[in-house]
């Protein structure tokens, strides 16, 4: 039940008796959301239950809780729920990430900051993988964000290719396109090393000749280890088959001292002609 106002000699009614009792026990139905959400004051006092495949955000903004009001919010979607501080301050000492069937409690402890208490839940063990985020490679790129709560990540594309010809696809994280990344990659095409620093981007492909907009059949893998340490460089490694006879393994880094917050997928011209993602979260 939502948070109530109730006046002086005011009878309650049998069913306002059970709601506040249901909110008393933690109980009663949930506010169902299949998509990003940003609370509002109605939500003081109530259950908010998330259902997508995909990430999605519950935001929360300032003026609208006061002191003592409590939000309880469960994950029941594939998809990673993010609490995510909006114009209002959320501390906690857990990750503001829920998984599937992963829950938790918002406690206000002014109209501006609250506390975000979350439960044991359904977490994933030492080494379990989660689906943050799937979906097709349409359009210009995909950006994916809401990658918190997580040791390592693997982003696995599959039949993925530009809708033009001499077109690589590139991976570049925290929207930055300066000179910040280095690669080094085998090809066994020709038994050969290629080596790139500085380049404003990673490039899938096989180091000579360019993916072309009739194959549908190249899959790559890549793990980014530690991504969330904010103090040291990036390191990821991608594993790549073009065309079912061209392997590519490579080392590539970010060489920013910050923590990744964002991905990014694109053809580095033009638009996408196919393929798809899945973008997995590792304890």
């Amino acid at each position: 039940m939502a948070k109530q106002t109730f006046t002086t000699g005011q009878v309650l009614t049998a069913a306002q008796m059970t709601s506040l009792q249901q909110t008393a026990m933690l109980g009663g139905a949930a506010s169902a959301k299949t998509a990003s959400y940003t609370l509002v004051a109605a939500d003081a006092g109530s259950a908010i239950s998330m259902s997508n495949a995909s990430a999605t955000t519950i935001t929360v903004n300032t003026s609208l809780f006061a002191a003592g009001d409590t939000v309880q919010i469960t994950n029941l979607g594939a998809g990673v729920c993010t609490i995510t501080a909006g114009t209002a301050t959320v501390n906690t000492s857990a990750s503001l990430a829920l998984a599937q069937y992963e829950s938790g409690t918002l406690d206000f402890t002014s109209t501006s900051a609250a506390i975000f208490i979350k439960g044991a839940g359904a977490a994933a063990a030492s080494g379990g993988m989660t689906v943050i985020s799937s979906g097709s490679l349409t359009g210009a790129g995909v950006d994916l964000t809401s990658i918190s709560g997580y040791n390592n990540l693997q982003l696995v594309l599959r039949d993925f290719f530009p809708s033009s010809a001499s077109t690589s696809i590139r991976i570049r994280v925290n929207a930055n396109s300066g000179g910040n990344y280095s690669s080094s990659i085998f090809r066994t095409s020709s038994s050969s090393i290629d080596n790139g620093t500085g380049a404003n981007q990673v490039s899938l492909n096989d180091g000579a000749t360019q993916q072309s907009n009739s194959n549908t059949n190249a899959h790559c893998v890549i793990d980014f280890f530690d991504y969330a340490n904010a103090t040291s460089k990036k390191l990821f490694s991608s594993y790549y088959v073009y065309n079912s006879t061209i392997t590519v393994g490579g080392a590539n880094s970010y060489n920013v001292a910050e923590a990744i917050t964002q991905i990014n997928i694109a053809p580095n011209s033009g638009n996408f002609g196919g393929g798809t993602y899945v973008l997995y979260g590792i304890k």
